[in-house]
């Protein structure tokens, strides 16, 4: 049996968490969703995000809709083409990014294509009531199939250091030998909603791997079940702290801000500043 959402909640339209949301230090969260609200959606991205939508969708549709290779990767260019760069390295990988799309989503088709002619839907919207939440779970699954979902993750060619006449190229990223972490989390609540097994697909310029229960101890039912109870704790205990109040001047004083996550490096300075002076005593 769930628990009723709180009034406050509903009011305050904090009605559900992601993993998205659940990966971001509890101070990011208050500044993201109680301080910023919805002005949120308005902080730019830097092209690999862009990039790593266009590349989702054109494997998508290709897989799932039977839409042209060749059409699909004009798609993603374009998608990519028309980003707005946020920093003169950010334009460089744009530029970049054009050009290594086609591999990648070409790489991706057939890495997905090897497992059997399986049918996908794209997309598809996954729902978690949890006994031990009022908040509901929710997330996006890229690939769901019949028994199996599928998580794709491209991996996108970082910037190398400066060379002596200022110019830089860039590095072949690796694929990985084991899932992320985090990544193993994020299906684990996909597989704890529908009990379907989760496959997580990396893809790179060079080429893909997929890691699945058949080849990766991270992904049995064992360790799918320890990562979703992390995850799923780490959801309590922010319901927990969202019952003392929604009001971030109230809730700063039960956080301490983490500025050495990753994460707050690719936040705008004006935004970057307004996060500072609310977590000022």
């Amino acid at each position: 049996m769930t628990r009723e959402l709180p009034k406050h909640l509903a009011e305050a339209n904090l009605t559900y968490v992601s993993h998205s949301q659940l990966e971001k230090p509890a101070c990011l969260r208050i500044f993201e969703y109680l301080y910023l609200k919805d002005e949120r959606r308005d902080i730019p991205v830097g092209v690999p995000a862009t990039a790593g939508g266009a590349a989702h969708d054109a494997i998508q549709s290709v897989i799932c809709d039977g839409i042209d290779i060749d059409d699909a990767i004009a798609t993603a260019c374009k998608r990519i083409q028309e980003h707005q760069p946020i920093s003169e390295l950010d334009d460089l990988k744009r530029i970049q990014y054009i050009e290594d799309v086609e591999n990648i989503t070409r790489n991706g088709v057939e890495e997905l294509s090897e497992l059997g002619g399986l049918v996908f839907t794209a997309e598809e919207r996954i729902s978690l009531q949890h006994p031990k939440l009022a908040q509901e779970i929710m997330g996006y699954v890229d690939l769901t199939g019949e028994e199996i979902l599928v998580e794709l993750k491209t991996k996108w060619n970082p910037l190398g250091q400066p060379l002596k006449d200022g110019s830089r190229n860039f590095r072949k990223v690796k694929l990985p030998t084991r899932p992320d972490a985090s990544h193993i989390r994020q299906v684990s609540i996909y597989w704890a909603a529908t009990g379907k097994m989760p496959y997580l697909v990396y893809v790179t310029t060079e080429g893909a791997v997929t890691f699945s229960h058949e080849n990766c101890d991270l992904l049995t039912v064992e360790s799918l079940s320890h990562h979703f109870n992390q995850i799923l704790h780490n959801a309590v205990v922010w319901e927990n702290l969202l019952t003392i109040s929604t009001d971030p001047q109230v809730l700063k004083y039960w956080c301490q801000p983490n500025w050495e996550d990753f994460r707050w490096r690719f936040m705008p300075d004006d935004y970057l500043q307004q996060a500072k002076e609310l977590f000022k005593i």
